[in-house]
């Protein structure tokens, strides 16, 4: 196996990877994530079978195919993720017979990150969102990366900016605090997104606007003081946000939200933008749980 276990010091970005195409550009975007961050990289893959019928026990070789498959899957994220995290991040494997999705949430309550591919190897079209990452987006106790048909990892894509969904929200707040930090360390701009009614093909008063645009330039100006450098670009639009911000990923880079917005319930784990970006975004989409990963 090209890299190996051990280094426990350091919060990972933990990549869960099993050889299909999303999940190696999930590898390769995590590396340069950890690259700008200055964090360690784990990549981690699952052996385990999916529960079946009957008492049947796998036989050693089939535990045996199973653990070198995972070899191989792990060699390859390796080699993905090296591509773009360059020499100096620490890269650490795991193969595990557990479910993958349990143990990447219990791996997110000490990770920085966890990152994703949209669909695994059972994705059939590249619009499907897999039970995996819809999973851990819901549920993980960090803020999740999920890698759809482009890493943005590219020469071209990282003169992108970074666009994010800001409605007031304290999530949409924390996620704004957040791409001013990833803008930042990709020395880029940053699209700030406010789509500020969910009606659509109605005339509204026009009056309305200047208030929507001098809110969001007051939910900026903390971020704004605290990383003068980045040059921003405030959109405001009267559409659906889920389809205004499905747009602006098609020109960004990354495209960063927060789990929710000021329309969900408590109760609500995602709300229904950001379940819609999961399966739309056409770039990397990071939703943000908690705390803003700043500089």
């Amino acid at each position: 196996m090209a890299e190996v276990q051990a280094e426990k010091a350091g919060t990972p970005i933990v990549v869960g990877v099993d050889g299909s195409l999303p999940s190696l550009r999930a590898a390769a975007w995590a590396g340069l994530e950890a690259q700008l961050q200055g964090q360690r990289l784990h990549l981690l893959t699952s052996c385990a079978l999916p529960p079946r019928s009957g008492t049947s026990v796998p036989a050693e070789a089939e535990i045996e195919w199973l653990r070198a498959d995972g070899e191989w899957v792990l060699d390859e994220a390796v080699r993905a993720a090296r591509a773009t995290a360059g020499g100096s991040v620490s890269i650490t494997t795991e193969l595990t017979f557990e479910l993958i999705t349990p143990t990447l949430l219990d791996r997110s309550a000490r990770a920085a990150m966890l990152a994703v591919g949209r669909r695994g190897r059972g994705g059939v079209a590249p619009t499907v969102i897999g039970s995996l990452s819809s999973a851990v987006t819901a549920h993980a106790q960090c803020s999740v990366a999920v890698i759809s048909g482009q890493s943005g990892t590219d020469p071209v894509s990282r003169r992108k900016p970074v666009a994010v969904g800001v409605d007031g929200s304290p999530h949409s707040l924390v996620a704004l605090e957040t791409a001013f930090a990833e803008a930042s360390r990709r020395e880029v701009g940053l699209v700030a997104v406010h789509a500020w009614s969910d009606t659509s093909g109605i005339a509204l008063p026009a009056d309305r606007r200047p208030t929507d645009e001098a809110l969001l330039g007051r939910w900026m100006a903390g971020p704004a003081r605290r990383y003068p450098r980045v040059e921003v670009e405030r959109v405001v639009r009267t559409d659906a946000p889920a389809r205004t911000l499905t747009a602006e990923s098609a020109w960004a880079q990354l495209l960063i939200v927060g789990r929710r917005g000021r329309g969900g319930a408590p109760g609500i784990l995602l709300g229904a933008t950001t379940v819609a970006l999961l399966y739309a975004a056409e770039c990397p989409l990071m939703v943000v749980h908690g705390r803003p990963m700043r500089n």
